[in-house]
């Protein structure tokens, strides 16, 4: 049986345990209901799962590749909460010493770096599990590839995708996004195409290609504009 790598989503650890947690704080009052919650969380994944390997990646504030090419990429955002950011340099130093690896590069989000690592752990016969709460990574989900869905608790593998998409495969979960948009990150999709239309567009014709490729065959004029 292959070894198996676990990538943690740090940002969405943390602001879960944030969000979940409200108004814990030490003696001299500083808040600590990240700090707490994610060193349950890990703790609790470490010891139901026992992973042979184990690493957390991490945002940077610095601008990213994709705000550079889109000025409006996730502008509509609010900044991270005070009480979180004075948090989060407690929460990487629990992890540096459980001795777990962090990854953090700037320009790149936690995201590119989980999705490079785990192709490169697959290529080396590793079985990786992803955890997060962003249904974009559902798209590396393969054989070697799942993602823990941490807000639900569900582990999600081929079949989970498809039950999420429609029966899709993980490799058109891009096509859906690209019709759709993703108004979590502020990216637009085609005017009046959402989730479920896309879903159907993809499952008749297989690609976003393919979908302009028979704008003849799409029903409904304001789809094919």
């Amino acid at each position: 049986m292959s070894e198996q790598l676990f990538l943690i989503d740090g940002q969405s650890f943390c602001y879960r345990a944030f969000y979940a947690i409200r108004e814990l704080t030490n003696s001299r009052g500083e808040p600590t209901n990240a700090i707490y919650g994610f060193i349950t969380t890990l703790r609790k994944l470490v010891r139901d799962e026992k992973p042979d390997y184990l690493a957390v990646c991490f945002d940077r504030k610095e601008p990213t590749i994709r705000s550079q090419r889109y000025e409006a990429y996730k502008a509509h955002r609010k900044p991270m909460p005070e009480e979180l950011i004075e948090q989060m340099p407690h929460i990487k130093e629990f992890v540096r010493a459980y001795r777990i690896p962090i990854f953090e590069q700037p320009g790149y989000e936690a995201d590119d770096l989980i999705a490079t690592i785990a192709k490169k752990a697959e290529r080396a016969g590793l079985n990786v599990v992803i955890a997060t709460g962003d249904k974009d990574m559902m798209q590396l989900v393969n054989e070697k590839i799942r993602m823990l869905n941490v807000y639900q608790e569900k582990m999600i593998d081929e079949k989970g995708v498809g039950e999420r998409f429609g029966g899709l495969l993980p490799s058109q979960v891009v096509e859906v996004l690209s019709l759709a948009g993703d108004a979590s990150d502020n990216i637009p999709g085609v005017p009046g195409i959402g989730e479920n239309t896309a879903i159907d567009l993809v499952r008749e014709f297989k690609s976003l290609e393919g979908v302009y490729q028979h704008l003849d065959r799409v029903q409904g004029e304001a789809r094919k504009r």
